[in-house]
């Protein structure tokens, strides 16, 4: 059977489709706050955040890096998209089991720990949360890896009315508690996931899970790598959340909660473009070309750094206008998150960088001094300082992550840190790249141009340096070769570990010492 080909373009103007994405998806759940904020006090908006904090945390344990792996291993695996999808779904169930199993398990404790009492029905609907979670990241990895950035930004969109209609309809109608309101969250992240499946359905043919030894060992092997990176920067985003209730009183665990999604709004550029470079850097033939990233975290800071501008400006406005009055407690804390903003905006480029490049597990090294700066200053600041502590603690930590991460690039690429620094010529790059997207959205879409005009990854990444780009093409193959045969693309050291740097040329010194077996 033969299969559309990968969708291709300008990775620029995927990049601002994706962010323009999600950013509905946080009005949407901005919108679906307000909502929650109106009819729960916000005692019982504490406990939801709990919750919430809760099915994210299981969720992103239980994934083991299969996100991971999915990407990578389908930009070096040109000709064996169906065998890597097929092996990917297969683990994914896996994971879903290992997700119910530590919910049930982390419920026992974290009820009585952070909310002090046994709360089974909040527990549960964390649940939906983190298998819903897992099935998504996992499905919208796979149609990245096979550049359906069209259908991934579809998905988004999906999961923004999805969320915001949930929520609504469960809390003004079914139950008006903590609990509905997680359960509204979850629901509102599987609607979107069904509909990633069925396009990547679409896309491959066939959604039929099936283990592959070899595959699950190599996958395994990259992903927990990576997974554990991702833990780390979830503990830098999202403890605090857990630390508030359990150090200070359950409404002002609310009034925080609020505070944070609102700065939400400001990291959806970083997100955004994070999502996009990372299987484009994986697909690179030139291991040194860092033109691509570079450019990426130019514009991405540039467009933190206004979007955190203008709503700090409006802050009080924002909280007391929309959540009401109790929440404009939480403005100073606010400003300190959209502070915290621009680091972290740097440290998801930097890591998306490193784990295209095969080193997820220097992306480990630098969350986990991200991880390490934010429990110390959580315990230390959120007792003398309340909320506006765990804020602070927030600008330490991504600075923290963001420094280290600056290290591992500039020793991984042997590239200046400079050029990742904006210019004002970036300003007219940021607005082109707008008006392109919107002259796209209003006349013929670049979604399928014709196979004669597909391009190379690294005539993609120099182009994207230049302001337009073009993905590989992908064709599908029934098998998965094994991580023994000999593989054309560049990658990791077979023995790269967080503390050593690959050489300077893998595939030279792969010839020098005769090695033919896949690199991860």
């Amino acid at each position: 059977m033969r299969h559309a080909a990968p969708q291709r373009g300008n990775l620029g103007s995927a990049m601002v489709a994706l962010t323009a994405a999600r950013l509905a998806s946080v009005v949407a759940q901005f919108l679906a706050g307000v909502v929650a904020a109106r009819l729960l006090d916000p005692a019982a908006l504490g406990v939801s955040g709990v919750g919430l904090t809760l099915g994210w945390a299981i969720a992103i344990v239980a994934n083991g890096g299969l996100n991971i792996s999915a990407v990578y291993f389908l930009g070096r695996r040109p000709g064996e998209e169906r065998a890597v999808v097929s092996a990917v779904l297969g683990l994914t169930l896996g994971a879903l089991a290992a997700g119910a199993v530590l919910t049930a398990a982390a419920g026992v404790v974290v009820g009585p720990l952070v909310v002090g009492r046994q709360v089974p029905l909040l527990i549960g609907a964390a649940a939906v949360i983190a298998l819903a979670t897992v099935g998504y990241e996992v499905v919208g990895a796979l149609l990245l890896g096979l550049h359906r950035r069209g259908a991934y930004v579809l998905a988004d969109v999906a999961r923004s009315a999805a969320t915001f209609g949930c929520t609504v309809l469960i809390l003004a109608v079914f139950s008006r508690t903590a609990e509905g309101y997680v359960l509204a969250t979850g629901l509102g992240i599987a609607v979107p996931a069904f509909a990633a499946l069925v396009g990547l359905r679409r896309t491959t043919g066939t959604i039929r899970p099936r283990f592959d030894r070899e595959f699950s060992r190599d996958a395994m092997r990259l992903g927990l790598a990576g997974q554990l990176g991702n833990v780390l920067t979830f503990l830098n985003l999202r403890l605090d959340l857990l630390l508030v209730p359990a150090l200070l009183r359950l409404d002002l665990a609310g009034v925080y909660f609020v505070a944070t999604r609102v700065a939400e709004v400001v990291g959806q550029p970083s997100t955004a473009a994070s999502s996009m470079l990372f299987p484009h850097v994986s697909a690179q033939t030139d291991p040194h070309d860092t033109a691509t990233t570079e450019r990426t975290s130019r514009l991405t800071l540039l467009t933190t750094l206004a979007a955190a501008a203008v709503l700090a400006a409006v802050s009080p406005l924002v909280l007391g206008l929309f959540f009401g009055p109790v929440y404009r407690r939480g403005t100073t804390a606010l400003l300190l998150l959209l502070a915290s903003m621009l680091p972290l905006a740097l440290a998801r480029i930097l890591a998306a960088d490193l784990k295209g490049r095969g080193r997820p597990g220097l992306v480990s090294v630098g969350t986990g001094v991200g991880a390490v700066l934010t429990v110390a200053a959580d315990l230390v600041l959120i007792p003398r300082l309340g909320i506006e502590g765990a804020a602070l603690a927030s600008v330490i930590a991504y600075a923290g992550t963001a420094a280290v991460l600056l290290g591992c690039y500039r020793r991984v690429t042997g590239a200046p840190l400079l050029p990742l620094v904006p210019r004002p010529s970036d300003v007219v790059d940021v607005v082109r790249l707008v008006r392109g997207r919107l002259r796209r959205s209003g006349g013929a879409s670049d979604a399928a141009p014709s196979p004669d005009s597909a391009a190379s990854p690294g005539e993609a990444g120099a182009a994207w340096a230049r302001g337009s780009a073009a993905g590989p093409t992908r064709e599908a193959a029934p098998e998965y070769t094994p991580r023994h045969a000999a593989r054309p693309a560049p990658g990791p050291t077979p023995d790269a570990v967080p503390h050593e740097m690959p050489p300077a040329d893998v595939s030279e010194e792969a010839r020098r010492s005769g090695a033919s077996r896949d690199p991860v």
